[in-house]
């Protein structure tokens, strides 16, 4: 359903849903994130202990954008050190 609505999942992205219930599968649930977001989101270390899944709704939203926000930094440090 997404992919009707969004096209194809960009290469190296995931869908990731909203509001943290998988069996919601109404398009505007999900969102397309990098793979290398995930392990932020998942409640493992490099979430500092916060699954996103589980955490309340009103702190989804900061989860996820500082998840895309560390991914990136890290993108950008990789690529300034290959320069």
């Amino acid at each position: 359903l997404w992919e009707a609505k969004n096209g194809p999942v960009p290469e190296g992205h995931c869908l990731k849903s909203l509001d943290g219930d998988r069996t919601n599968t109404d398009p505007s649930n999900w969102i397309a994130i990098p793979r290398g977001a995930l392990p932020r989101l998942n409640g493992g270390r490099a979430s500092r202990g916060m699954a996103y899944d589980t955490a309340p709704a009103e702190l989804k939203p900061a989860i996820l954008a500082i998840a895309q926000i560390e991914h990136r930094a890290k993108e950008i440090a990789q690529q300034d050190s290959r320069a």
